[in-house]
């Protein structure tokens, strides 16, 4: 419905949208750094403390999963093909524009090294945490009291009372539906140009909306089939066959790159990002006339947020039998350093591949520099291409990304269901209908958004989704305390 509005008069709704996201950027973008900040001290303060010992579930029957295919479903459901798209291109951004704390000029050697840094920053500890404040009150609401919902509503239970199950509760479970499908249209309209521009180099097609469309109608088809098998069947197998790929991928591309330089650069980024962490975190720019945090992390923090509910569900559905401890590392901790293990072996390559003056890279940044918009997307295409072997490389980058967008879309039709269901098996699935009628939504309403204005309206879409969702998360980790309270006495 939302999507179709949006679609009677498309001039007035971008002028909408991008007036909403002004205000909720500039204005109260504090609110997002400083509850992901708190957040995550929140987090350090759980796991170092007794309460980081209780089990999630029944200590005898142990964890539900492997953590093999644990964290493969939490990782593929939480990172997708962003890991591919933005660890290859994300830092030209800060290398063209470098923040303001660094103080560095524009495609600089420093202004390599923070470029490296808030990549490091932006899909680190901090992003992963926003994950992780979801997961722990809604994991111990299925797990440890049993619940007969999987929700996020039933997670602020504790806080709205009775009030869980009438308005109060509707209205949470509605924006978590909002910030989910917000935060899955972003993915897509990143995912799906990224893939189209490898399909165009394999296959000689052109790139637009009629290949962009057919990509997202296989996508649909294939996440529909996967998210109808169910959970074990479906997600957790391709969830499987993209961490094989994942690394195999990631490991021939450390092999046959410069392998020194990317290993190198990795510690320059951790060396600049962990002593500047917390002004990374506050900084709002106010008073200057840059708009780096709010068109950078404020955003990143959003778009995170928009995603959060929904790992709550899918990774608590997931992780019975872990330790409070256990899920705050594997998903703070683990997902943190295999990003940064994937965005210092994709972006540091392309970052030699500039400095060699390779000529696609070096044709794109000249566009770029001209005022153009930088393409992406051709930027992943010139690191596969200029790979040893890089037609069959190609195919395993295409395959690998289409199952990695997949997966993910897959797992949100899977917790978007089970949020909007009544009753379900303790621990158990909604029906095969109920998923797919999710899967084809989603796939609809990226399509709709993608149509309207691509990635700038899909950003927009994420920020606004995301701030509500600040209120809702903290009032789950308000009702988790509550119910630790209760726990112990």
């Amino acid at each position: 419905t939302t999507s179709a509005a949006l679609l009677i008069d498309p001039e007035q709704s971008l002028q909408t949208l991008g007036q909403v996201h002004h205000f909720m950027t500039h204005d109260l973008g504090w609110l997002f750094l400083g509850f992901v900040f708190l957040g995550l001290i929140w987090l350090a303060w759980l796991a170092g403390s007794r309460h980081g010992d209780l089990i999630l579930g029944d200590a005898e029957k142990g964890p539900s999963y492997s953590t093999v295919s644990w964290f493969g479903m939490l990782f593929c459901a939480g990172i997708g093909s962003n890991l591919l798209y933005f660890g290859t291109t994300e830092w030209t951004g800060y290398y063209f524009q470098p923040p303001p704390i660094a103080g560095v000029a524009p495609e600089s050697p420093e202004a390599a090294d923070w470029a490296g840094a808030y990549s490091f920053f932006h899909w680190g500890i901090s992003a992963w945490a926003t994950y992780a404040i979801a997961t722990i009150p809604i994991a111990y609401m299925l797990h440890v009291r049993r619940s007969r919902t999987l929700r996020v509503s039933t997670a602020c239970a504790p806080v709205l009372g009775a009030q869980s199950e009438k308005v109060a509760g509707k209205i949470i479970d509605i924006l978590f539906i909002f910030g989910l499908v917000g935060g899955v249209a972003t993915s897509l309209g990143i995912g799906i140009p990224m893939i189209s521009a490898v399909a165009s180099d394999l296959f000689g097609m052109d790139r637009g909306l009629a290949l962009d469309t057919t990509i997202l109608l296989g996508l649909t088809g294939t996440f529909s089939v996967s998210v109808g098998a169910g959970l074990d069947k479906g997600i957790k197998r391709l969830s499987d066959i993209n961490v094989v790929l994942a690394i195999a991928l990631l490991g021939f591309v450390l092999a046959v790159g410069p392998t020194a330089f990317i290993i190198n650069q990795a510690f320059d980024s951790l060396a600049l990002m962990l002593p500047n962490f917390i002004e990374m975190s506050l900084r709002t720019e106010a008073g200057q006339a840059t708009t780096f945090a709010q068109d950078n992390t404020i955003f990143f923090w959003a778009w995170w947020m928009a995603w959060a509910p929904f790992m709550g569900l899918f990774v608590a559905r997931i992780s019975g039998g872990r330790t409070i401890r256990q899920v705050i590392l594997g998903v703070v901790g683990g997902g943190s350093l295999a990003c940064w293990a994937g965005f210092s072996i994709l972006g540091h390559t392309t970052m030699s591949l500039v400095q060699q003056k390779q000529p696609g890279w070096t044709s794109l940044l000249e566009d770029a520099r001209s005022g153009n918009a930088f393409d992406g997307p051709q930027g992943v295409v010139e690191l596969l291409n200029a790979l040893p072997f890089s037609g069959p490389i190609s195919v395993v980058f295409f395959v690998l990304t289409f199952i990695f967008v997949a997966t993910s879309l897959d797992s949100a039709a899977l917790a978007l269901s089970a949020g909007a269901s009544k009753n379900l098996p303790v621990e158990g699935e909604p029906p095969r209908w109920h998923r797919l009628l999710w899967a084809f939504i989603l796939g609809g309403t990226a399509l709709s958004l993608m149509f309207l204005g691509g990635l700038q309206v899909l950003q927009a879409a994420s920020v606004i989704v995301g701030l509500p969702l600040v209120a809702v998360m903290g009032m789950m980790v308000v009702s988790f305390m509550r119910e630790l309270r209760d726990h112990e006495s």
